[in-house]
């Protein structure tokens, strides 16, 4: 019969197993393909959360430490493959760590358990803003916790997502950018149309009319907004902003708006024959092909068919003097983006003269503001921050 050490020597060997088993599979998640959304799901949680997983890693490599005088080389096994993955697992934290420190932004290990973007402490106001072809199109505000007895400057901000996704998709960082000193809209949009992919920006132009029009009404300075949203909704904000006035009217009769400043998360700036190839672990997902099916429905054909169309919907293709500024955030290891992209829209910028900050966040996935303390999101915070308070606060 084994004795209680015995039985405590081989339970903690298959406890620093499981560790090890666990980590291996969370790492293969964020260097492999995902073969489904779901997957890329996980992914996404496992990098923006990498130092739980190094916590349970060091706790597994000093279980298999501590199962004396058991199996020696079982025991060697679990504990390089618990190192190995602690080594993994610290690598995001220590990127964006060495990120921060060059941006002069600071981080918190305790915000690192703040928890989430998808829930705020109060309600918007939701209202509609224009019907266009038989579909009501929202918009929320949100206003500062504070009452502020000035007008404030204000932040439209544009969803990415999907067509089953409405506005406030992360009212955490609505609420944020409120409570900083802002009056924040977030507008639904008509969601790419079958070869309209103006559409959208359309839509956007329209509510950014409301806000000129109606926004003081709820504390907001019309003549002082900044543009901005994340993946798709980046795309339709840089359009928005840069695109002729004459080539993509609004979808309502609305003023015409130019925003004061723009802000593009993990953003594609690129869709002509030129653009960077997508990320090696796209084109081996079949999301990749769905995708790509997804972008010839919205641009009515091929890039090869339809040239003229990729092109008109480049932002990279809309860069001219004059515009306003603009910050890049891009995710450096994004499923759907090569980072390449935005690299060469800073470039573009830099040549036209427009004020431009792009940051880079290195072993960052697509959609990181998910996690509200992560170390991507407190870095982006803190640019933003600085961004608006040059633009829009005199």
């Amino acid at each position: 019969m084994p004795t209680a050490g015995t039985v405590a020597r081989r339970t903690a060997l298959a406890l620093a197993g499981l560790t090890a088993l666990a980590g291996i599979a969370a790492v293969a998640l964020v260097l492999m393909p995902p073969p489904t959304w779901e997957a890329w799901q996980y992914a996404l949680l496992a990098l923006e959360f990498s130092l739980f997983a190094a916590l349970v890693a060091a706790f597994g490599a000093a279980l298999a430490l501590a199962a004396r005088p058991g199996n020696t080389r079982l025991r060697a096994v679990l504990v390089s493959a618990n190192a190995l993955v602690l080594a993994a697992a610290l690598v995001p934290s220590a990127a964006l760590w060495s990120t921060a420190r060059d941006l002069g932004a600071d981080l918190s290990l305790s915000d690192h358990t703040a928890g989430l973007s998808t829930v705020a402490d109060r309600e918007p106001t939701t209202l509609t803003y224009a019907t266009v072809d038989g579909t009501a199109l929202e918009l929320d505000v949100w206003e500062p916790a504070e009452p502020s007895a000035e007008p404030l400057p204000v932040v439209v901000n544009v969803h990415g997502g999907a067509d089953d996704l409405s506005q406030s998709l992360l009212p955490r960082w609505d609420t944020w950018l409120a409570d900083e000193g802002h009056v924040v809209v977030e507008a639904d949009y008509r969601f790419f149309p079958e070869g309209e992919w103006s559409a959208p920006v359309s839509d956007v132009r329209c509510a950014l009319g409301w806000v000129r029009d109606h926004i003081a009404e709820y504390g907001g300075d019309p003549e002082r907004i900044a543009l901005t949203g994340q993946s798709a909704g980046g795309f339709l904000a840089l359009l928005a902003a840069w695109a002729p006035a004459e080539d993509i009217p609004p979808s309502c009769p609305a003023p015409e708006v130019d925003p004061d400043a723009v802000i593009a998360w993990y953003t594609a700036s690129i869709g002509t024959v030129d653009a960077p190839p997508s990320p090696w672990r796209l084109r081996h997902s079949p999301l990749g092909g769905e995708l790509a099916a997804t972008n010839e429905h919205m641009m009515g054909g091929t890039v090869d068919e339809v040239p003229e169309e990729y092109t008109a919907s480049s932002p990279v293709e809309h860069v001219r003097p004059g515009l306003p500024p603009a910050l890049l955030l891009t995710a450096g290891h994004d499923l759907f983006l090569d980072p390449e992209d935005n690299r060469r829209l800073a470039a573009r910028l830099s040549g036209a003269g427009v004020a431009h900050r792009h940051v880079e966040l290195p072993w960052t996935e697509h959609m990181y503001d998910l996690n509200w303390g992560g170390f991507a999101s407190q870095i982006t915070r803190h640019e933003i921050g600085a961004f608006l308070t040059e633009h829009l606060h005199p």
